[in-house]
């Protein structure tokens, strides 16, 4: 079926919403998210530091010391990352609570106890974090765990971490079911998420406590109906933060698989104030990634609006990377007061992404990143973000060009990044396009690619099991205007992955236009559900066109699964 259609609320639309920021759209902001009740205490992304990445579950007094110390001195603190949280270890190795019910500390590591080292942390300017866990134990390197978590003790140890100064809990998700080896870090979808954080949310409540980051890893929720929810909605009320992925760890890879994880959480507007998903701590400092990679992932981070939580060894920290963590740019975008996340505009797999999103005075903030992992030049066209010309201030240089028309274009390394924040900015006045939509389940299906019910795609339907082999679907009728042309993509990827697999949270698909050659599509998530969490108008650029309206395109992966597809577009003649 081709019908036109004047594009809605999409990814094709977006640089128009962004040509129609103004200044006090803050005010004009209409998040689909609920902030914790009654709080409003995280206006803007959290800045700190967290122990987890230099010392895992073995943090000690001394060196909470020297960390804050340096945060104080070193321009840390001033620069805006005002708390200190001791994560994982600070509880001791018992089976048993002390006679008033509390977590017994870890007095070999933490000698003076944790009512000190809060005191210490509030003497250098520093708010006071800690950890706990909503099982029966704690997550730690030793499996099963020898270290109590909260699960059924949340009013008294709520009343024991006020106790120590606590303003901010970091809330994990081990041992959930039990006390068991297998218990240890469950992914699988549980019905029970929000009675169970939402216990210590309340107990927090109770006793003053207002920052709460849910560390779940990214699981959904199993509803009522049996669909599945992920934590930008089951934490809704609950939480100021919520781990939108699973853990971070060394290596680029990670990176890729956290962003692909927000991408639909940004494009759903279900982050802001008062409810921002966190990527987790920053890997700024640490081994694994070039420079310019972790350049790279700090821009994406502080561009999506994540907190920023240092978690590395500060007093062995590059100069370079120091530089990074501190470049006051990135941190004024993070922190801006309208707190929307920048959106992804197009991705050129094996070329580029392109995102922008707006800020609180008008401006825009605009990040392109590499994927060809060599030195390259990358040039931003202007008119895909609904702009004619800005001053644009390069957030990693420092630097302001008046003026500028058109595009812009800067040499990077691998991996690297342009970070801009567009000033001035005048802005097109051209509409979105008139789209001409062609429904999947009308084209041809081959192999073992099916039609199936989808509640929430255009017609009710897609074609599902693209791919792993012999799954193809070919589509026919598409006009275009020249020999590359853009079509609009409205799919499905709920295949969400976790840690240490591989995983990259995207699926591929190959696109053949006119029976030319295969061209590799990347497909990021879209959310849980695989019959309702529909991304719209994902823009993918492809060659081998014939002007005119006589054109058509194969979509196939022997490799593995292609995203399901509800339905294309392309621009009316």
């Amino acid at each position: 079926m081709i019908l036109p259609f004047t594009s809605g609320l999409s990814l094709v639309a977006l640089a128009a919403l962004l040509a129609a920021a103004s200044t006090g759209s803050a005010q004009n902001m209409r998040p689909s998210y609920k902030s914790r009740a009654s709080t409003n205490a995280l206006p803007t992304p959290g800045m700190g530091f967290n122990t987890y990445n230099q010392v895992s579950c073995t943090p000690t007094e001394a060196k909470s010391h020297q960390a804050m110390d340096i945060m104080q001195s070193q321009g840390y603190l001033a620069a805006g990352y005002n708390f200190f949280q001791v994560d994982c270890g600070w509880v001791a190795k018992s089976s048993t609570r002390d006679s008033a019910g509390n977590l017994i500390v870890d007095t070999n590591n933490f000698p003076s106890g944790m009512k000190n080292l809060g005191a210490y942390a509030k003497s250098k300017g520093l708010e006071f974090g800690l950890y706990s866990d909503g099982g029966y134990l704690a997550c730690d390197p030793d499996v099963p765990s020898r270290r109590l978590g909260s699960l059924g003790h949340e009013d008294a140890d709520a009343a024991q971490l006020k106790s120590f100064g606590v303003t901010y809990l970091k809330y994990d998700n081990c041992y959930a079911g039990g006390s068991t080896a297998g218990d240890n870090a469950p992914k699988n979808a549980r019905t029970d998420f929000p009675t169970r954080f939402g216990a210590m949310s309340n107990a927090l409540s109770k006793v003053g406590i207002n920052k709460l980051l849910v560390c779940q890893w990214g699981v959904p929720q199993e509803t009522s109906d049996g669909s599945l929810i992920g934590p930008a909605e089951w934490t809704e009320g609950l939480s100021t933060s919520y781990r939108l992925s699973d853990d971070i760890a060394s290596g680029w890879i990670n990176v890729v698989r956290i962003m692909n994880q927000a991408i639909p959480i940004s494009l759903n507007g279900r982050s802001g104030p008062g409810h921002f998903a966190d990527g987790d701590l920053l890997e700024v400092g640490n081994s694994g990634m070039t420079i310019d990679e972790q350049a790279t992932h700090f821009a994406i981070w502080a561009m999506l609006k994540s907190p920023l939580v240092i978690s590395t060894d500060l007093s062995t920290i590059s100069s370079a990377a120091k530089a990074i963590l501190l470049n006051k740019g990135l941190i004024a975008i993070n922190q801006d007061s309208l707190g929307e996340p920048v959106k992804l505009i197009e991705r050129r797999t094996n070329d580029y992404d392109l995102h922008a999103g707006k800020l609180a005075n008008g401006d825009m903030a605009v990040l392109a990143f590499d994927w060809t992992n060599t030195q390259r030049t990358i040039k931003i066209n202007f008119a895909d973000l609904g702009v004619e010309s800005a001053d644009v201030v390069d957030l990693w240089t420092g630097t302001t060009q008046s003026g500028v028309t058109g595009s812009f274009g800067k040499s990077v390394n691998g991996h690297g990044s342009i970070a801009l924040r567009l000033t001035n900015i005048k802005r097109t006045s051209t509409a979105s396009p008139t789209l001409v939509y062609v429904e999947a389940e009308s084209g041809t299906t081959g192999g073992s690619a099916t039609r199936t019910s989808c509640s929430g795609c255009s017609g009710s339907k897609k074609i599902g099991n693209l791919g792993n082999g012999s799954g193809t679907l070919s589509l026919e009728g598409i006009n275009a205007s020249s020999r590359e042309t853009v079509l609009y993509f409205d799919y499905i990827n709920a295949d969400v992955g976790f840690s240490f697999v591989g995983a990259t949270n995207e699926r591929y698909a190959l696109i053949s236009v006119n029976g030319g050659p295969q061209q590799n599509v990347s497909f990021p998530l879209t959310g849980y559900n695989w019959n309702k969490d529909v991304t719209k108008g994902y823009k993918v650029r492809l060659t081998d066109f014939i002007p005119g309206s006589s054109n058509s395109i194969t979509i196939s992966n022997p490799h593995g699964f292609a995203p399901d597809l509800d339905r294309i577009a392309f621009v009316a003649a």
